[in-house]
């Protein structure tokens, strides 16, 4: 990672959590996830690991379904918990990135805004199918540069991509 007047370049891994219960009446701060949730986010640990993707530092929201989605992923670096990433607009969640300093990091946060920020910094977009719906547990690795938000996509990845 190179720092320098506000000018850095890290490599940064964009997380929606995985699967999350849902029903009538339950408070969406304390979701958590479903059983293939937990699957899901141990699925994308062992690929985080296996491409070297392993973060150095992991800022995740406060909400209860990334903090298990986290625990779940078995990386081992430090975690900061965000109430500042909960439901987060894209720029709130560049705000955010901005704030850490290290060589990979984490970011599990929630859409709309994550997906909109992926759209965002990524040119051209990952043409993978599932990119603008950016479902439960989609996973996109870029090198970022802070100082001018631009990126290069590395890789983009899916659960069901993970199970086929």
């Amino acid at each position: 990672m190179f720092f320098c007047q506000g000018f850095y370049k890290i490599k940064l891994i964009l997380m929606r959590h995985t699967e999350t219960t849902w029903g009538y009446g339950q408070e969406d701060h304390t979701r958590q996830l479903t059983t293939k949730g937990k699957r899901q986010a141990l699925d994308l640990g062992v690929w985080l690991s296996a491409q070297r993707y392993a973060p150095t530092q992991a800022l995740v929201s406060d909400a209860t379904r990334t903090q298990q989605t986290f625990e779940a992923l078995n990386q081992k670096c430090p975690v900061l918990k965000s109430k500042n990433l909960y439901l987060a607009e894209p720029k709130n969640i560049i705000l955010e990135i901005q704030k850490v300093e290290t060589d990979c990091l984490l970011i599990l946060a929630h859409n709309p805004g994550l997906a909109e920020l992926a759209i965002k910094i990524t040119s051209p977009n990952p043409a993978h199918h599932q990119f603008f719906n950016y479902p439960p547990g989609s996973t996109l690795v870029l090198e970022y540069n802070g100082d001018n938000y631009s990126s290069q996509v590395v890789n983009f990845i899916t659960p069901d991509d993970l199970s086929l």
